[in-house]
């Protein structure tokens, strides 16, 4: 699921969308509050790892995979037991993400870069309306996966 996110995101950046929602937190998220925060530490990492080596890439590499780590560990601590809310999901995507993008601002100050905050708040917006529908979806997937393997 990390490499088709990553993927489509890629390739919608290439067509100029904006602003785009990120798949990759979004199911960095997703497995976090299904699994808690070992599981969004390690979804995270995988997932930045990913985004470091899809092109554009990072100035720096290992950078993505940090600060995913970070928010799919952060996010794994407001995992809830049992069946949490959908309103409570996407509330807790948007604050990861605003979080993610605070951090990519401030490594953006630190390298000299520009930072758009109307871009940043877009981004923020579409990922959490992307959550609304990414989010059951994967959940449906991580059910139905352990109904085979138990099976």
């Amino acid at each position: 699921m990390l490499l088709v996110g990553g993927v489509l995101g890629v390739t919608l950046a290439a067509r100029h969308l904006a602003p785009l929602p990120d798949l990759v937190l979004v199911i960095v998220a997703s497995a976090a509050l299904a699994s808690g925060p070992r599981a969004g530490f390690t979804t995270g990492l995988l997932g930045g790892w990913l985004l470091d080596l899809l092109p554009p890439g990072s100035a720096v590499l290992g950078t993505q995979a940090v600060l995913y780590a970070v928010c799919g560990l952060l996010v794994g601590l407001a995992a809830r037991p049992g069946k949490a809310p959908l309103v409570w999901i996407v509330t807790v995507i948007a604050v990861a993400c605003c979080g993610l993008e605070a951090g990519r601002a401030l490594l953006a100050l630190a390298q000299g870069v520009p930072v758009d905050a109307a871009s940043s708040l877009g981004r923020v917006a579409a990922t959490a309306t992307a959550a609304l529908v990414i989010v059951p979806l994967v959940d449906w997937a991580e059910q139905w996966s352990e109904r085979r393997r138990f099976a």
